[in-house]
This record gives structure tokens, C-alpha cells and sequence, in this order.
């Protein structure tokens, strides 16, 4: 047996190794990390990788790995978890599978088929793209709950797009006990790739470390050559060596192999890499090469028997070229110990592309036929795929096309649509090649359009998807029969929603609706009505929703379709509660919750908590609506529809919390994940950057706003178009762009007209009042008369608040503030007018809106001379606002108390003495006596302990642009230039 080309020890490593092994210790402790693993090609991603393999498992970790695979036509669709599944189901007796799978079980036996529990039932719902992702993430959290849990994800550059979403899931997700470590070749990594984008995103959010192995400098490439040679070598062979090898330890291997069997000479120039990895190849007997050959074809692990097969050697013959290329450490064993793959894929790549092109094609058509003879041989890889793969590598279009069509089928079945959308266009690509395409195929050309759009769609590929459908409804033509294009139109329709398009895909079900007979008695025409009655309750268009939601459960109760009469529930339900009967239309959508978990249709029940929930928002119960999605997102989870249903649960949970004054709390609740794109994503990123903004993170919000936008910027449905143009208005506002502000209001009721639904309206208009006020206050300060059109504007947005319907507090709120708003601009009543605001807000139990009443209110009392109302006024507007970490809004208040030598009353606040007196305490008397504010003393307390600007931001939920202007006021107050002088004050002060 030839020596080993591999160094028994790792070299030049070590302070990687060390970083890796930190990490491992945290999750050892109950933490959670994700590392990148960086380089190029053959520099050691996977030798240091396999040490921290060692370590973990001795200090009693449970480490599952799997490699991504290079497969030409489709790829192979959760290779990793595939191999990860494969290793567990080896390592755990059944109870305790059966007990860590959970639900998952019938789902990943679709992929892995030792696993299948024999459930013959469908697959998880078609229209729920994040279902799988939901329900392995599920089983991986319990597998680490078990025991920490390390997870390897090698060759990322070659990653399928179900592989990548469930990193997404896995990324940001919570898991104590798991340790992600994913590698990639830094040099493959173009700019478009997802892999790189999504690694961007990940370092940025903190979410994960990267770890980038350097090429290897001539003393490591030294220490290499002696541990593989076992003795120092001579200068010139190190010399050669490192020279050439460049540093990357594979070549090294490579080279000094060359080297040592006399394949090339020191003296000469070395040829490539490639030549070099040939080169060990020629040393094989013709069966040695043969099989090399044979297995390159293969582009991964092959099972034995299937190589035999297409090897067509004897086995005394196959097993010892096996036996060669085993031991020159070309090949080695799989995992499993039932087939082979190279070593290293760049001598896969190597002998591949060193093939003739009809010796290649004559290798591709062999495993194609032995498969297509007998699906066993594939053993545990994915048969469909490699048929798709290998008849298209052979050149034999009349085979590949149906191959195509069945390996998306298959990846449809198994929820991998990415796979499958990549199986149906690469059909599509061979379509018109083939002259009885749908003879061969077994679909008609527009059934296939339609089976690779929805496959776009459920893979994320909104866009794409809309193209195809789009093709497909052309195909069709206008003349076919509804039931054939119903699905197409609503499924046009869906997509157009989700791309926020909402009063497109209204018009689309429009003409759906109008091709339907009057009395429907068809599936077909059901879904459609089903459709149409969501698309109009979407665009707040309730009296119709109404109306066309008793229809569709008419229809769905004829032809007994169970998930459509669910749904036509639901929007009945939600109807009710806008029309007025909010106890009957709650009522209503909780039974339909009960019968859709009775029906076994979990997704239809989470929708029911979404409903029930933003009812509860709108009707300002938040702490119900906290419970119920508390009630809710188990089941999400559990069903896997935490991307999609669930970024709506997270969303309203949010928003109760942020508008109960809870605001660090709701922050955790949107942190960055995995959302599916449009208006999942764009209605998280919305609430954060509301947040952010709250919060003093302008730079934060900024972020988050853009990214709502694009999401969102097309969106007609109020319940997005609104509160987008509201945050807008109000970032421009509170930046001191007060036109723009007022356009951004202007044009956005202006546009929803007396249509758009007034729950969204009236922050606008509340906003829209404040702006207007502001331009006139601004005017008056700066010495100028107001803006001409100052009264009629405020009027205007005065006469649209007064008729429009107040049916809630939150309503009645903000047309309370409407009204203040007024009285402040035209300079009278407006004390009584604010005191009115504030009774009208304590009903709306939303305390950042109260506090700013108290303040304006404090002012308010300040300008009509009542100093003591004033004054607990602002107080009580401070007391709310601190503990939120309003940070803009504390300061303001802050700013008015300083302005008009407002005392605080009795008790009003630690440190106070009786009737404002100065307190007890002389260090705080100081720090105000010199003007620092109360979040000024804050930053003051963590310079004092050393805290950088950066640390500082962090410790108080604010940017380090905010935390940076905080200390250069402390140190212009305090009279000092430097940290050490503040700190030196605060020492001798006791603060």
C-alpha cells in the first residue's frame, strides 16, 4: 500500500482550530453558533473541519456532516441532510428516532427512504412552500435539546436551494446546544451567488463567524512535508515545494507525491494541478482507470453495484482497480461503507473532463440504462435526479425530457421545490428538441408550465412563476374550459398578491368570477369564489368580501371541498367583525379554528390565529392578541408554516407588544430571519424599523425601511400600502423634513380614498395634523408668518378624520389628536383640546401615544400659564416613555421640563425630595445642575466603566452614531476633552 499523502498531524492551523474549539465549548454550555469556514479549493477546509469532528465527539457531542454535490440538470435535493439523516438513523435505536423525528418522519422518508414510517398519505400542502424547512428544523431543535449537536454542511458553493432555506431556518433560528459549521470555497463564490449574499447578511446580524483558512507559508509547508515524510527534508525539496504548491496543502500532497514516486523531476517546471492529480491516475493498472473513469462519471458517491454495472468488469477485476485507487487515495469508502466517491472533488473534476466527449457520454448513457433496468442500484441517491442528469449528459434529448419531468415530479412529492422547478424549465429547455414531447413526457405543454410555476412559486421565485402562468394561460387560450383555467387564474392571482399587486390579481379573479355559471356547483368554480371572496377582503373591500364569502361557502358545502368552506369561514368571520357584529364574526372564526384542527388542516387553523389576532389589534386588546399567537405558533411551527402564516403571527405578536409599550420585547420578536419574501418579509422588516425609530436608531431604521419598501412599494392593500407611507412620513418627519413628510401623507390618503380601510387611515391622519402644525410652529419660531396654505391643509385633514367612522379607541384616539393638533396650530382652546386627547388615549392603551399627548398637553399648560399641571403633565409623559427606551421622545420631554423649569411632583421620580426639592443625593444634584439629561447620566455610568461607544449602543438599544453624540455633549458639559476626565468626574461624584 502506498504511503500516505496526508499529514497525521495539522499544520499551520492551530490558532483556527482553537477559534473552532471556542465555539464548540459554548454550545457544550447551551449556546447556539454558526461558523463559516472560507478558502479556496484544497487549502484545508474540510482536514480542520474533521479535527473539530474529533473534539467534538470526544467531549460527548452528537456530530452529524453531509457534503453538498455537483449535479449538472437539476442537483440532488437535500444532499446534506440526506447524508446527516442517513448517519442518525445508524446511530439511534428506533423508540428514540420515532421520538426525535416527531412529525417529520413521513416528510424526510420522502427523502430518505430507511426512514419512512409508511405513511402513504400527500405530501405537505402545495401552497405552503416552508412546510419541510418547519418540520426538520423541528426535529434538528429536539436532536440538540438531547445532546448538543454539531452540524457540518461541506461545499456550499455547490448548495441546492432547499439546502439553503433550511440553513436560513437554522441561521436565526434559536437552538441552544447547536453548532453550525458550513464551508465553502471562497474562490467559487460569484457575487450573485445566494450563498455569499446570505453569509453577508448572517455576519452583519451577528448571527455568524467567519473563518477564512490562508494559504500556508514555506515553514508550514516545511512542518507539512515533515509530518507526511516522517523526517526533516532537505532545503531544496521544501524549497520546491512550497514554490510551487503556493501554499495550499493539497498541492503539497500532490506534489510531494510526484515528487517522491519520480513523476516529475525538481528540475523541471511542474505541470498544473490537474496534470499532477492525472498523473497519480496513470500509476493505476487499465482496471484501476477504468473504474476511476467510471466513477468520475458518476459526479458523487456511487453505490458498488451499480458501479459494477457500469464498469462491466468482474468482480475479481472491479475489486482490485477499486483496491488501487483505494490506496493510491484517489477513491475512498463511502460513509456507509456501500459505494465510493473521490477523494477530493478537484481530481473528480480532473478525470472527468480528461475523458473523450463519446467516452463520457458512452459512461452517462450507462448508468442512465442500468438505472432505468433497475432503480435498486441507486441505492439510497436519488434515482430521478441521476436519470435526469445522466440522460442529458449522454445527449439523448427523447430520454431526458421524460426524465426531466419525473425527477420534478419526484422533488415536488418530496417538497423540494427548488429541485423541482429546475427539473420542469430544464423540460421546458428540451421541449421543442424532442418531436412527441408530450407523448414522451406524459403532460401537454401547459400543464407543464403550470407544474414549473407553481414549483417557481413554492421555491421563492414569485416573479418567475408569474412569467410561466402567464405563458401557460396564453397556451390555453381564452376558449377552454373554466375548469381547466381556474387553477391557472387563481393561482395568477395568488401570485400577484404576494407580490403585492393585490388589485391586479383582484382583476384577474374578476374575469374568473365572470366566466363562472350563476348557480356553481363545480370544484373549480368554488376556488375560485374561495379566491375571490380572501382578494376581496384583502383590499378592504368588506361588503363584497362579505357577499361573495357566503357564495363561496355555498359552492365549497355543494361539492363538500372541507379546506374551501374553512376559508370561506374565515373571511366571513373577518367580514363580520369590519361590518360591525364583532362578537358573532369572533365567534365565527374561533369555530372555524376548532373544525380546521378537526379537519386536519393546521394551515387554515394558523390563519385562524392570524385573523383572531389582528382583530384583537384593531379592537386594542393587546394582551389577547399576545395569547393567542402564544396559542398559535406551536402549531405553525409544528405544521412548518413559520415563514409564511407564522411571519404574520410574529408580526401581530409584535405589534401588541410594541404598542402595549413593550418595546424591547417586540423587538425580539421580529429579529432578522428567514421570512419568505414579499409581504411576510416586507411586514417584519416594517415593524422593525417602526421600532428602530421609536428607539433613536435612525441609521437602523433607514435599513429595515428600504428593505420594507422593496417588498412592499407595490402593494394597493391598506393594511401595507398605509403603514408603509405612515413610517415614511414619519422618519422624514422626526428627521426635520417636514414637506416631504406632508406629501408622503398627502399622496397616501389622497390614493386610498374613501375606499381604503380607516383602520390604517387614522394614524395618517393624526400624523398628517401633526406635520402641519409642526410647518406652522416652525414658521411662528423662526420669526415668519405661517405657510400661506398652513389652515387650509390642517383643515382639510381635519374635515377628512371627522367623516370618516370611528369604531374603536384607537380610532376615536387619533381623532381626538387630530383635533389637538388643530387647536395648537391656530392657538387656541388647545389646552382643553389636549386634556381631550389624553382621556381619549388613556383608551386606546397605547403609552407611547399617550406619552406624547401628556407632552403636548405639558406644553399645552405651560403656554397658559399652569406651571404645577404643566409639570406633572410631563412627568407622567416621562415615567411612561423611560422604561420603553423611547429614546426621541424622552429627550423631547426632557427638553420641555428643562425649557420650562418644570419641577417634577411629590415622588414623581427616584431622587426627588418633597415638592421637586432638590434630592438627597448631591452627586445627581451636580450632574444636573451641569445639565446632563437622564440618558446622558446613563452613557456617563458606562464610560465610567470603560464601555466603547460601540458596547455602549448595545447595552442601550441605540445606534453608536447616537452613543458617540451622547458622549461628546457629556464631555462639552462637563468642561473636559477627554473619556478618562469624564470618568475621572463621574468616579469622584459617585454616579
Amino acid at each position: 500500500m502506498a504511503a500516505s499523502l496526508v499529514s497525521p498531524v495539522l499544520v499551520g492551523r492551530q490558532a483556527e482550530l482553537e477559534s473552532l474549539a471556542g465555539s464548540l465549548e459554548q454550545i457544550l454550555a447551551g449556546g447556539q453558533v454558526t461558523v463559516l469556514v472560507g478558502g479556496e479549493a484544497g487549502v484545508g477546509k474540510s482536514r480542520l473541519v474533521h479535527e473539530l469532528i474529533d473534539r467534538a465527539r470526544g467531549a460527548g457531542a452528537r456530530v452529524l456532516a453531509g457534503g453538498c454535490v455537483e449535479l449538472g440538470g437539476g442537483g440532488i435535493p437535500f444532499a446534506p441532510l440526506v447524508a446527516m439523516m442517513r448517519e442518525l438513523a445508524g446511530e439511534l435505536p428506533t423508540e428514540q428516532l420515532d421520538e426525535v423525528l416527531g412529525p417529520a418522519r413521513t416528510e424526510i422518508g420522502r427523502l430518505v427512504p430507511e426512514l419512512s414510517d409508511g405513511a402513504s398519505g400527500p405530501p405537505v400542502p402545495e401552497r405552503e412552500p416552508s412546510t419541510l424547512l418547519e418540520l426538520i428544523v423541528g426535529a434538528i431543535a429536539r436532536l440538540a435539546a438531547d445532546t448538543p449537536l454539531m452540524l457540518v454542511f461541506e461545499d456550499l458553493q455547490w448548495a441546492d436551494g432547499p439546502s439553503l432555506d433550511l440553513l436560513a431556518l437554522l441561521v436565526t433560528r434559536s437552538t441552544p446546544g447547536l453548532l453550525l459549521v458550513l464551508t465553502a470555497r471562497s474562490d467559487e463564490l460569484h457575487r450573485a451567488h445566494p450563498f455569499r449574499r446570505m453569509a453577508a447578511r448572517w455576519e452583519q446580524q451577528r448571527f455568524a463567524e467567519r473563518l477564512e483558512l490562508e494559504r500556508l507559508g514555506p515553514p508550514e509547508v516545511a512542518a507539512q512535508i515533515e509530518a507526511i515524510l516522517g523526517e526533516r527534508p532537505d532545503g531544496e525539496l521544501v524549497a520546491f515545494v512550497a514554490e510551487r504548491s503556493e501554499g495550499i496543502p493539497l498541492f503539497v500532497e500532490e506534489l510531494l507525491g510526484a515528487v517522491r514516486d519520480g513523476r516529475i523531476e525538481q528540475d523541471f517546471l511542474p505541470p498544473s494541478l490537474r496534470d499532477v492529480l492525472l498523473a497519480r491516475a496513470d500509476l493505476l493498472s487499465a482496471n484501476g482507470q477504468h473504474v476511476l473513469r467510471a466513477v468520475s462519471a458518476a459526479a458523487g458517491w456511487v453505490p458498488d453495484r451499480l458501479l459494477g454495472t457500469v464498469a462491466g468488469l468482474t468482480d475479481a477485476d472491479l475489486n482490485a482497480g477499486l483496491r488501487e485507487a483505494v490506496e493510491q487515495q484517489l477513491l475512498v469508502v463511502d460513509g456507509s461503507g456501500r459505494g465510493y466517491g473521490f477523494r477530493h472533488a478537484l481530481a473528480r473534476a480532473a478525470i472527468h473532463e480528461d475523458l473523450l466527449p463519446g467516452e463520457r457520454a458512452q459512461l452517462h448513457r450507462a448508468y442512465a440504462e442500468a438505472i432505468e433496468r433497475s432503480v435498486e442500484l441507486a441505492g439510497d441517491l436519488d434515482a430521478s435526479s441521476m436519470l435526469a442528469h445522466h440522460w442529458l449528459a449522454a445527449h439523448d434529448m427523447q430520454r431526458a425530457l421524460p426524465a426531466s419531468v419525473r425527477a420534478g415530479r419526484a422533488a415536488a412529492a418530496a417538497w423540494v421545490p427548488s429541485a423541482a422547478q429546475r427539473h420542469f424549465e430544464l423540460a421546458l429547455e428540451l421541449w421543442h428538441q424532442v418531436p412527441d414531447a408530450a407523448q414522451r413526457a406524459d403532460v401537454d405543454h401547459a400543464e407543464l408550465l403550470g407544474a414549473a410555476a407553481l414549483a417557481s412559486y413554492q421555491a421563492g421565485a414569485v416573479e418567475r412563476g408569474l412569467a410561466l402562468v402567464d405563458q401557460a394561460l396564453a397556451e390555453v387560450g381564452d376558449d377552454s374550459p373554466i375548469e381547466r383555467r381556474a387553477s391557472l387564474l387563481v393561482h395568477r392571482a395568488e401570485l400577484l398578491a404576494d407580490l403585492a399587486r393585490e388589485d391586479e390579481g383582484l382583476a384577474v379573479l374578476e374575469a374568473a368570477v365572470a366566466l363562472l355559471a350563476p348557480d356553481v356547483r363545480t370544484l373549480a368554480g368554488a376556488q375560485v369564489l374561495c379566491s375571490f371572496a380572501r382578494a376581496l377582503a384583502r383590499v378592504e373591500q368588506i361588503e363584497r368580501a362579505d357577499e361573495w364569502s357566503r357564495r363561496a361557502l355555498e359552492a365549497a358545502e355543494a361539492v363538500d371541498a372541507v379546506d374551501l368552506k374553512l376559508q370561506a369561514q374565515l373571511v366571513l368571520g373577518h367580514a363580520l367583525v369590519y361590518g360591525g357584529d364583532v362578537e358573532g364574526g369572533l365567534e365565527l372564526m374561533h369555530r372555524t379554528g376548532i373544525e380546521s384542527r378537526s379537519a386536519g388542516v393546521p394551515w387554515i387553523a394558523c390563519r385562524v390565529f392570524v385573523n383572531l389576532s389582528d382583530q384583537q389589534l384593531m379592537l386594542g386588546r393587546y394582551e389577547e392578541a399576545v395569547k393567542t399567537i402564544d396559542e398559535g405558533m406551536p402549531m405553525a411551527e409544528q405544521a412548518g408554516l413559520e415563514r409564511t402564516v407564522g411571519a404574520f403571527m410574529r408580526g401581530n405578536r409584535a405589534e401588541a407588544l410594541m404598542r402595549s409599550g413593550r418595546l424591547q420585547e417586540a423587538m425580539a420578536a421580529v429579529a432578522p430571519g428567514a421570512e419568505a419574501p414579499g409581504v411576510f418579509a416586507g411586514t417584519l422588516l416594517l415593524l422593525r424599523a417602526e421600532l428602530h425609530l421609536v428607539s433613536g436608531r435612525r441609521r437602523e431604521a433607514e435599513l429595515d425601511l428600504r428593505d420594507a419598501r422593496r417588498h412592499l412599494r407595490r402593494s394597493s392593500a391598506s393594511q401595507f400600502a398605509l403603514p408603509l407611507a405612515a413610517l415614511e412620513a414619519e422618519f422624514a418627519r422626526s428627521g426635520g423634513d417636514l414637506e416631504a413628510a406632508r406629501d408622503l401623507v398627502e399622496r397616501a390618503l389622497t390614493e386610498t380614498g374613501a375606499g381604503g380601510e380607516h383602520r390604517y387611515q387614522w394614524p395618517l391622519f393624526s400624523l398628517g395634523a401633526r406635520i402641519e402644525a409642526e410647518r406652522a410652529l416652525a414658521s411662528r419660531d423662526a420669526g415668519r408668518p405661517p405657510p400661506e396654505d398652513a389652515d387650509r391643509r390642517i383643515g382639510a385633514v381635519r374635515e377628512a378624520a371627522e367623516a370618516t367612522a370611528t369604531t374603536t379607541p384607537g380610532d376615536r384616539g387619533h381623532l381626538a389628536l387630530v383635533r389637538a393638533e388643530h387647536a395648537s396650530m391656530i392657538g387656541s382652546g388647545q389646552s382643553e383640546a389636549w386634556s381631550v386627547a389624553v382621556d381619549a388615549c388613556r383608551e386606546m392603551n397605547e403609552p407611547f401615544v399617550l406619552s406624547y399627548a401628556l407632552l403636548r398637553r405639558a406644553e399645552a399648560l405651560i403656554a397658559a400659564g399652569d406651571g404645577e399641571a404643566a409639570a406633572a403633565s410631563a412627568q407622567e409623559a416621562l415615567v411612561l416613555a423611560q422604561p420603553m427606551g423611547a429614546v426621541p421622545l424622552v429627550e423631547e420631554i426632557e427638553a420641555l421640563m428643562r425649557r420650562g423649569r418644570l419641577r417634577p411632583a411629590p415622588d414623581a421620580s427616584p431622587g426627588r425630595g418633597e415638592n421637586g426639592a432638590a434630592s438627597d443625593d448631591p452627586a445627581l444634584d451636580e450632574l444636573e445642575r451641569l445639565g446632563l439629561t437622564s440618558r446622558e447620566r446613563e452613557v456617563l455610568r458606562l464610560v465610567a466603566e470603560g464601555y466603547s461607544n460601540s458596547q455602549i449602543g448595545d447595552r442601550l438599544f441605540i445606534s453608536r452614531k447616537t452613543a458617540s453624540v451622547h458622549v461628546s455633549n457629556i464631555l462639552a458639559k462637563l468642561g473636559v476633552s477627554t473619556r478618562i476626565e469624564a470618568a475621572a468626574i463621574a468616579h469622584r461624584l459617585g454616579d
